[in-house]
């Protein structure tokens, strides 16, 4: 279960912009990316899809199966972003949809050369800290919850798209490279949190600090001298390379280790204490602000 971030829904399509039952598309064309409005009103199986470009997805209402190459078939629900490559082939069933109840979904597609630009320019402006990374799409990591910030940027953009707005071009360029600035953020602590980089980092170094003393007292001071930096310094890199601070960093450690240990039926108040918070009631709070549902209710599901 992870963050219930949901996206606005878009207007749904007028009777007679409805072409077909499944899948029926609108499109919003701009410079150097499309937004795709998908929905579907029956139930439909192994509907195939494709994009020419890279393509951001967001399931806006209703639930969808998604079917892509070398992966196990998963439920897509909103709350979810997809980021797919170039080409990539998707079968997608409608398992729930009706003319009562029909799903929507977006498709973002971004063309390389706007990738290219926003890639090579945060490159040369906001290079990454440890040495040999660079900022790119973890295409890998194509499957993630989204953030509150994620949700936020996402919804502006939509709204930009279809709108009248005589600025309009100029305003979702910003918003779309703020996006996708946003997306590698995301990835890039996904790739940090799995523990998969190839290279020992600086990151590396204070996330296995923070796993191994998760039930201390962590604050930015003591992160910061362990590794010889400013507090403003590490704050900086945090938020140049993933977008959150140095403590969102250990909040979400301190969740993860929550939910594991939630999973494992250890009570409330164990998990509270062990996991570094000290008080059962903002643990609460924060748990549900974070996962959607209280500790109990997460913890329900195992039992």
């Amino acid at each position: 279960m992870g963050n219930l971030h949901l996206l606005e829904s878009l207007p749904f399509s007028k009777k007679n912009e409805i072409n077909t039952l499944v899948e029926n598309r609108r499109a919003f064309t701009l410079n150097q990316f499309e937004l795709n409005v998908f929905e579907t009103y029956e139930k439909s199986l192994e509907v195939p899809l494709k994009f020419d470009d890279l393509v951001i997805v967001n399931m806006l209402k209703g639930k969808k199966v998604m079917h892509l190459k070398d992966v196990s078939a998963f439920d897509y629900s909103p709350g979810e972003t997809l980021v797919l490559p170039a080409y990539s082939k998707m079968i997608i069933d409608f398992p729930e949809a009706t003319s009562i109840n029909p799903t929507q979904c977006t498709a973002l597609s971004i063309s390389q050369q706007k990738i290219n630009d926003v890639i090579n320019y945060v490159n040369e402006f906001y290079p990454k800290h440890h040495g040999t990374a660079s900022w790119e799409f973890q295409l890998d990591k194509f499957h993630f919850y989204n953030s509150l910030e994620l949700t936020e940027i996402t919804n502006k953009l939509f709204q930009i798209s279809l709108s009248q707005n005589m600025h309009k071009e100029a305003l979702a360029d910003l918003t779309l490279k703020e996006l996708m600035i946003k997306v590698m953020q995301t990835q890039g602590l996904l790739v940090l949190q799995e523990n998969t980089l190839t290279n020992r980092s600086l990151f590396d170094y204070l996330k296995d600090f923070i796993r191994n003393n998760i039930s201390d007292k962590l604050t930015v001071e003591v992160l910061a001298k362990k590794v010889n930096m400013s507090k403003a310094g590490l704050f900086r890199i945090f938020k140049n390379e993933f977008g959150i601070s140095p403590m969102e960093f250990i909040i979400a450690e301190r969740i993860n280790l929550a939910k594991f240990m939630l999973s494992q039926r250890k009570s409330v108040k164990e998990t509270c204490f062990t996991a570094g918070f000290t008080d059962v009631n903002y643990f609460i709070r924060l748990f549900k602000k974070r996962e959607g549902v209280t500790p109990g209710v997460y913890a329900g599901q195992y039992f």
